[in-house]
């Protein structure tokens, strides 16, 4: 496989756990209707864990130190997303999560410039402001009156962007299996810390609410972040949290389906075509401009 096929391979992965994570904003918003947020991450992210040890565990015995302390820093991290976006989604649409989400895609660069100095390729920026326009068109405008929920998923967006960036600096460095199950059992560890002090922690729940933990533990949990940690070793954070803009299309999408939220055709069009555009330039690269002007 050429380097070239295995990138459009690695960013199809992370296009598909796009998926899974913008399908499941209505199933999440369903669940925590019915139970408290920090017991439902604690069941996801538990039984997430226990997956990933039975299927990883040659990665993660005996345990490397260095890939224990970064994975219980980006869990730290990739708990305070969920922990801000789940709460968040009980006082405020899933579309409207779904789109604040989404501008870590705007967030990642600037921070990168800031903080690593490093920044990014020319195409990426401009994929990464049609990208943002898309969002803006996808969701129908910011919201014009931001309430409590849209804060905290705002601050969510933030959260992911640093995540999106420690994940690009730990996993060329580390086995990206590990790194990604000692993460998951961090979120893990903390949301049951969370759930204890509140006292909201039971098993006493709905089949509703145990399809979400499944449905969410395997495929937007063991799945996506198994994925996106491999993927990350190859994947620029710009280029990773441009793909990752596809999850409020997804999700806006999943809202109307399944969540019974308005879906406005033409600006959906547009905002999806948009993001779509900004993925496709990214991944042009600097050469092929050289020869579609020389042939």
């Amino acid at each position: 496989m050429s380097s070239r096929t295995h990138q459009l391979t690695m960013d199809f992965l992370l296009l598909l756990v796009t998926f899974f994570w913008g399908a499941t904003f209505t199933i999440v918003k369903s669940a925590i209707s019915e139970v408290d947020v920090f017991a439902f991450l604690t069941l996801r992210f538990a039984v997430a864990f226990g997956i990933m040890v039975i299927l990883f565990h040659k990665k993660i015995w005996p345990i490397h130190a260095p890939t224990l302390r970064a994975g219980i820093l980006l869990g730290i991290f990739l708990f305070a997303a969920f922990a801000f976006q789940t709460c968040g989604l009980t006082m405020t649409t899933a579309t409207n999560s779904a789109f604040i989400t989404g501008l870590n895609v705007v967030m990642v660069p600037i921070l990168l410039l800031i903080f690593m100095r490093r920044a990014p390729a020319p195409l990426a920026v401009v994929g990464v402001l049609l990208a943002s326009c898309g969002l803006y068109f996808l969701i129908g405008g910011v919201p014009s009156q931001w309430n409590q929920g849209d804060l905290l998923v705002f601050v969510c967006a933030v959260w992911v962007a640093v995540h999106i960036i420690l994940t690009g600096y730990y996993a060329p460095k580390l086995d990206t299996l590990a790194l990604a199950t000692w993460q998951v059992g961090t979120m893990a560890a903390i949301s049951l810390g969370f759930s204890l002090w509140s006292g909201t922690l039971t098993i006493d729940l709905s089949s509703l609410v145990w399809r979400a933990i499944g449905i969410t533990a395997v495929f937007a949990t063991v799945f996506a972040f198994a994925v996106q940690t491999h993927a990350q070793r190859f994947t620029p954070p710009t280029r990773t949290a441009l793909i990752f803009t596809g999850e409020p299309l997804f999700g806006a999408l999943t809202a109307h389906w399944y969540g019974g939220e308005p879906l406005l055709l033409e600006q959906h069009l547009i905002g999806g075509g948009l993001i779509f555009l900004g993925m496709v330039i990214a991944e042009i690269r600097p050469g092929f401009w050289k020869r579609v002007y020389l042939s």
